[in-house]
Order: structure tokens, then C-alpha cells, then sequence
């Protein structure tokens, strides 16, 4: 059976314009395609509001006052302009989320909603007993799915209301008009959209102004007052539309859902009104979007294996600071206003904190040319993340949460070459038996080391001497005269096993022995 979630989001277009600023009466203004609005200084006196915040429609504000008229009722007013393509990023950021809890999703600009299939997907969501469900021995979870919904929505900071009903557009009326309180979706029961519709008002058919005011000149308020009527008589005056009214009053909803394609490379953009001049200040910044991005990764069910923070510069004083700077490095980023700092991830994450912890350390190590105006947070390279199942009677282990992420850390801070996992190779040579391999990687080809019963060392360092008086104990391991000589001129060589340092705060090593000293190879733990 079609089941549909829809996500009312009413205060979208102001949480946008409330962003970059405090609180107080507002007043936000849409920047069409082709509109003669773009920004803040385009707002004229007899521009309207498109939408009013809280606070405003508290002072007397309401949507499609002129400016002028709106500040004569509160000289306080503060007036934004957000742009379409904003509001269809964030609805679209939504719709990503959603995709977690169904096969496909969608959404409207222009009634601020987004719709989701659930259908065939209530029992991944917890096996509760709906309430509103006529059958008693019949159970779903339709309720917790829309609570867990709900509540990913939240986090993200929006508003919403969800309902959950046999089509889109009955979904979409029941969540934007019904009472929905937080925490308790509205779940419409299977074949009973009639009786959803009949407590709604007639606005929640999205009829023209003209045909809604006649209606209301009659008395006709509800939807179930227009159920009543004989349907010939209110046929003649909704003309075109009738047919589709009357479906919709009878709870018969069969619109199509027009699934949303993500696209391939998920991306976050904040645009500061003030330019950041430190680090610290973009670490603020920096948790927003990883809030967002981990949010859209998760309902990819994908992790990212590759990070790229594109920081855009202001123009102005980058160019008035390359002239100062002689270093080599910073005019060259400065004749292109962007710098982009590229993060290998050698074990892909997923998590909100993972992704912070990574960036700040590679971000500590960047300086700034000029002042940052946006911050872009992209993920071009994806892994999937696959679903792990507990267990009920072991813990779970926190060695494999916490290793990809401190692995990730260093490899941000040191360097992806010098940050891997020491394995064995397949030759006799000993500065050649262990190699430093990506963290993760799995061989291209299966190897089989040779083994030996030399004590193999489990950590590297770079070759160091030390003398014959600091060493405590030698235990002699091998001697190789020949190894490879196709590929090097023979020598001998003597390897032991060296205590190094007096007990118990020692260590054990993996040492070369030679004429006069004794050269370090590795530690043996």
C-alpha cells in the first residue's frame, strides 16, 4: 500500500534570513529569478514582504504589507532578502535527509514541503501500535518513523510539522493545516483521507483567491462543508479544478511523486556577513557544516573517504596583501580569491564530530591570506558505509569507532604518506621486509611474507647510531652476505635483537650491528 510522509516546513524562509543575524520583528523578502530584488539595498518602500517571522505578525506585521506600512507599525523592523535558490538548497538538504527513512523523495518550493515513501518501510522503524490505526491486532511503525523524522529534521534547526498519509497531497494538507503537536505526528489510518479532510480548512485545497473568497462569502469554512454540497453545483464554479478538488475531498489521492536526485557530490556553503580572520572564528562555522554534511551523508547510507574545505577570500585586501607578503606561496592564492584545503580521509567517516575533529587539525595548519567571506564543505569521493549489527550481550567495541577517526587526525596533521599500517613483504632483504601501507588498504595482489624465525620488529624509525656502552643485552638474530645480488653488490650484515637502555625503562630493538657502532632499525614491542 502507497504511504507517504510529508514535512511541512512553515519559518524556512526565515531561519534563512535569521542565520546571519539576531533576533527581533523581521520581515524577509524573496529574490526571484528575474526579479528586480537581489539584495538588501534593491528594498524600496513599496517593496512587499513575502514572509513575516513570529515576532512580526506579533507587532500587526502580516506577508504582502509594503514595507513602508510595516515599519509604520514597528520602526524596528529588520528586512532580509533570501534568495530562491537558497530555499530550494535547504529543502533539497531536507529531502537528502529524508531519503534515510525511504526509497524516494521530493519537495515543493513553493508550498515548503517535502514528501518521502515510506511505503513497505514502517518495520525498520520499531514495531509500536499506532493509536490511530482502526485494526487492534494490526501493528506498525509509522509512528516512530515519523517521530524519528521529525526529530533528524529538528536537528538540523527547522520547524516542522509531519503527517503521514495515502498520498502527497493529503500528507502535505494534513501536516500545513491540521493541529500537529511536537513529538506526535499525525498519522493519517490507511483509506481514511475523507474523514482527514473533512476537519481542514478550505485553504488546504489550494484554490484561487477569487473562488476561496466566494466560498467564504457563503459560509463555507471547512473542507467537510463542501463535502455536503452537491457535487454539480459546486463543480460549475470550480471550473478546471474540479475534477481534482473532488478527489481530494473524497480522499482519493493519486498524484504522482516526482522522486529528487541528489546530486553526485554533496556540498555545504555559508556565506558570512563579516569576513573571518582567524581559524578559531571559522571553527564555528566549521561545526555547522559538518552538522549538515553528516546529516545528507547518513541519508546516503555513504561515508566520506575525501574532504575539501574551499575557502573564498576577500578580493580587496588579499590583493592589498600580496604586495606586502614576499612569500611565494600566498600571492599564488591570492590571484585566485579561493583556497582549498584537501583532506585524505584514510578510513572514511560519516559522523558529525569525526568530520569536525579532522578539519580543525588540518585547518590549524593553514594561514589565511585575507579575511574569509564563505566556507564551502564538499565530499567528492564517497565510500559506502555499511550497517554493523550489535550484540546484545557484548558492548560495543570503542577501539573500532574511535581508530578511524585518530588515524584520520594524524593523517591530517602528519601527512597521508607517513600515516599507515606496517606489513610484512615478500623478500629476504631487511631494509625491505616491512613497508608502511594506507590504513584500511587491502593489497592489490595476494602476498604470502616469508617466515622466518627472526624476531621481526613491529615498529620503524628512521635508522639511527648508537654506541656498543648503551646496549645492555645482544642476542644475535641473522646474518645476511648475499640477499638479492642481482639487485645490490653483496655485504654483510649481522642483525640482533638489542636491549637498549637500562630495565625496566628500556626497550627492546631491532639493531644492525657494525664495526664500531650500532645502527637502529626499529622497536620490537
Amino acid at each position: 500500500m502507497r504511504r507517504v510522509a510529508c514535512i511541512a516546513l512553515p519559518e524556512i524562509r526565515v531561519e534563512l534570513a535569521e542565520e546571519r543575524e539576531g533576533s527581533g520583528p523581521l520581515g524577509v523578502v524573496i529574490a526571484r529569478r528575474g526579479g528586480a530584488v537581489k539584495t538588501e539595498r534593491e528594498v524600496l518602500g513599496n517593496t512587499r514582504l513575502d514572509v513575516v517571522s513570529r515576532a512580526a505578525r506579533a507587532a500587526g506585521i502580516r506577508a504582502g504589507q509594503t514595507v513602508a506600512a510595516a515599519r509604520a507599525k514597528h520602526a524596528g523592523l529588520r528586512v532580509r532578502v533570501v534568495a530562491e535558490d537558497a530555499v530550494e538548497g535547504a529543502l533539497a538538504r531536507v529531502a537528502e535527509v529524508a531519503m534515510a527513512f525511504g526509497p524516494a523523495a521530493a519537495f515543493d518550493v513553493t508550498e515548503d514541503v517535502v514528501w518521502v515513501e515510506i511505503g513497505g518501510c514502517e518495520h525498520l522503524h520499531g514495531d509500536g501500535r499506532s493509536p490511530a490505526l482502526p485494526e487492534p491486532g494490526r501493528v506498525l511503525g509509522e509512528g516512530e518513523l515519523a517521530r524519528g523524522l521529525e526529530a533528524r529534521v529538528r536537528e538540523l534547526g527547522h520547524v516542522c510539522a509531519v503527517a503521514v498519509a495515502d498520498g502527497p497531497r493529503i500528507a502535505s494538507a494534513v501536516a500545513r493545516y491540521a493541529e500537529v503537536t511536537v513529538g506526535q505526528p499525525r498519522i493519517v489510518p490507511p483509506g481514511q483521507g475523507r474523514e482527514a479532510m473533512r476537519a481542514l480548512p478550505i485553504a488546504a485545497l489550494a484554490l484561487d483567491d477569487d473562488v476561496t473568497r466566494w466560498l467564504r462569502d457563503l459560509g463555507l469554512r471547512l473542507c467537510g462543508d463542501l463535502q455536503t454540497l452537491p457535487r454539480r453545483s459546486l463543480g460549475t464554479r470550480l471550473g478546471a479544478r474540479a475534477h481534482d478538488v473532488m478527489q481530494r475531498l473524497d480522499g482519493d489521492d493519486r498524484a504522482p511523486l516526482d522522486a529528487w536526485r541528489p546530486p553526485e557530490v554533496p556540498e555545504e556553503r555559508v556565506e558570512l556577513e563579516w569576513g573571518a580572520e582567524s581559524t578559531e572564528a571559522l571553527a564555528f562555522v566549521l561545526k555547522t557544516l559538518c552538522n549538515r554534511l553528516a546529516a545528507r551523508l547518513h541519508g546516503r547510507a555513504m561515508a566520506a573517504a575525501r574532504l575539501e574545505l574551499v575557502l573564498t577570500l576577500d578580493r580587496a585586501l588579499c590583493e592589498s596583501s600580496s604586495g606586502l607578503d614576499q612569500a611565494p606561496a600566498k600571492p599564488e592564492t591570492c590571484r585566485t580569491h579561493i583556497s582549498t584545503l584537501t583532506v585524505v580521509l584514510p578510513a572514511p567517516l560519516a559522523r558529525a564530530a569525526d568530520l569536525l575533529a579532522v578539519l580543525r587539525v588540518r585547518l590549524e595548519r593553514h594561514t589565511l591570506a585575507a579575511p574569509v567571506l564563505a566556507v564551502t564543505l564538499r565530499a567528492p569521493e564517497l565510500a559506502r558505509a555499511p550497517g554493523r549489527t550489535l550484540d546484545m550481550l557484548e558492548p560495543e567495541p570503542r577501539a573500532a569507532l574511535a581508530l578511524p577517526r585518530l588515524v584520520a587526525e594524524l593523517a591530517a596533521e602528519l601527512g597521508a604518506p607517513r600515516v599507515g599500517v606496517l606489513t610484512l613483504c615478500d623478500t629476504w632483504s631487511p631494509d625491505e621486509r616491512t613497508r608502511l601501507v594506507p590504513y584500511g588498504a587491502s593489497p592489490t595482489s595476494p602476498h604470502h611474507p616469508m617466515c622466518t624465525s627472526v624476531l621481526e620488529p613491529s615498529r620503524l624509525v628512521e635508522p639511527s647510531h648508537t654506541s656498543f656502552e648503551e646496549l645492555a643485552s645482544v642476542h644475535p638474530l641473522a646474518r645476511y652476505e648475499a640477499t638479492e645480488w642481482w639487485r645490490r653488490a653483496p655485504r654483510r650484515r649481522d642483525l640482533a635483537a638489542a636491549w637498549i637502555g637500562a630495565a625496566p625503562c628500556g626497550a627492546l630493538a631491532w639493531v644492525e650491528l657494525g664495526e664500531d657502532d650500532v645502527l637502529v632499525r626499529g622497536w620490537v614491542d
